[in-house]
């Protein structure tokens, strides 16, 4: 199966013996058409997949669990797909260091279970800054990746059955597959980005954090 894009198309293809996929679902709007693509391919070309959310839900963001449900429960709405038992785990995300090790920790624990053979992801390219000036203020920004870590002329990551669809694709990118596939208005205002720790109203978005404004350089809108 595959999903035009104007900056990276993604042809899906798995092998026959894969069985199990993991998927790492943050409730964000990235990983959320990523679900709804892997959906749409198991039910049209391989029902013979189980998929597996997880979800690390940061110390900070409580609310990522309750995001990332709503996107599950939508998911299966539109496509008939039953996604198997939604595990999450609490982390630490006191500092960056800690986040990333225990996201892996927990995520790299199905695997040695061999709960599923290969895991999917939402990560991102970040906007150029040419194309989002607004977006950079001379500090790295979030989610950067070394050389060391990625092959983006393929979009793989060179980490042993892991997937990263979506490596090539700002959020505009993210947006256009929303379009293509018919779902900008019935996902992504299931979808949370921001990150501002203060805000307990989850219907909004705080309009300032940095994840905020590129989800709005992206779509035009925060919801």
């Amino acid at each position: 199966m595959r999903f035009e894009n104007s900056q990276d198309d993604w042809e899906i293809n798995l092998d026959p013996k894969i069985k199990n996929i993991g998927l790492k679902i943050s409730g964000g709007a990235d990983s959320a058409i990523v679900c709804y693509m892997l959906a749409k391919y198991v039910i049209e070309e391989r029902n013979d997949i189980t998929i597996h959310p997880v979800t690390g839900v940061a110390s900070t963001k409580a609310y990522q669990q309750i995001f990332a449900d709503k996107v599950l429960r939508k998911v299966e709405q539109l496509t008939g797909i039953t996604f198997a038992k939604h595990q999450y785990k609490m982390i630490r995300s006191d500092t960056s260091e800690n986040y990333i090790s225990d996201q892996e920790e927990f995520v790299t624990s199905f695997v040695k279970q061999k709960l599923f053979q290969l895991r999917f992801s939402g990560v991102t390219a970040n906007p150029e800054p040419e194309d989002a000036p607004e977006l950079y203020d001379g500090t790295p920004l979030p989610g950067s990746y070394g050389e060391n870590d990625l092959d983006r002329n393929k979009g793989i990551v060179k980490k042993v059955n892991t997937k990263r669809p979506l490596i090539n694709c700002d959020k505009k990118g993210v947006a256009e597959h929303y379009v293509r596939l018919g779902v900008l208005e019935d996902i992504y205002p299931l979808t949370r980005s921001c990150e501002q720790i203060n805000i307990t109203d989850f219907s909004k978005h705080c309009e300032t954090c940095w994840f905020c404004k590129e989800r709005y350089w992206g779509f035009g809108r925060y919801i």
